[in-house]
């Protein structure tokens, strides 16, 4: 069994209104679809978690015509969260045909990227992935970013990070932040990241939390963890 990290790039024909919203505005930062129902046909209905102001994304939402039925729910700080369910287009439907079939795996959450980009992750048969990248609709070009066996530990933990945090902790082990002696520095980080200190920083933080956290939940699952502690 093989997994697959891809980048779809979009054309303006094909990109979601909601993505274009919140790509083409500032003071939006993760956008991710966390859920989806599996049972995908003429509609969908999905769950978003969103890092920005909930308002004008409302007031956008509320002009997409095909926009059936939605829900927006606060969360922690800037985040909060749609519910949505909506009418699949041609190309819509297309797209998700190709990566949902019954061969293949989608690994949530999907980061929707201010770039215009989406990235997802993969999971079937290298014939089944092949197929979902071939039946990719016009308009849609899939960029291999990763490949390999799959193993859930490795990919659960990636998939945690938002795209943000990834990037930060990537440039952190690029510039020698982790390194013993230290190499890198939080300003170094967001020289690459072209932000202020404290936003790469905040950036660091999280991802760190959320991978450490995701280490211990796996060692006290571990089964070995009783004879080791004897």
């Amino acid at each position: 069994m093989k997994y697959l990290e891809l980048r779809l790039q979009q054309s303006e024909d094909v990109i979601h209104p909601m993505h274009e919203f919140v790509a083409d505005r500032e003071g939006y930062g993760s956008y991710r679809l966390l859920q989806w129902n599996p049972a995908v046909g003429e509609t969908n209905t999905m769950i978003f978690s969103i890092e920005g102001d909930p308002d004008p994304y409302a007031a956008a939402l509320e002009t997409v015509e095909t926009v059936l039925a939605f829900e927006i729910v606060p969360g922690e700080g800037e985040t909060f969260y749609v519910y949505v369910r909506e009418r699949l287009d041609a190309e819509a439907r297309q797209l998700t045909e190709a990566f949902t079939h019954g061969n293949l795996v989608v690994m949530p959450p999907l980061e929707y990227r201010s770039d215009r980009t989406i990235d997802l992750t993969v999971v079937g048969s290298a014939d089944a992935l092949q197929t979902a990248i071939d039946e990719a609709p016009p308009g849609v070009d899939a960029e291999i970013r990763s490949v390999g066996s799959y193993n859930a530990g490795t990919i659960e933990a990636a998939s945690a990070l938002s795209d943000r945090q990834a990037e930060a902790a990537t440039a952190a082990v690029d510039c020698g932040y982790y390194e013993t002696p230290r190499e890198g520095s939080v300003a170094d980080v967001a020289d690459r990241l072209g932000c202020a200190p404290g936003t790469a920083a905040e950036h660091l933080r999280k991802a760190e939390a959320t991978l450490v956290g995701r280490a211990v939940e796996g060692a006290r699952g571990d089964p070995h963890d009783a004879s080791r502690s004897g």
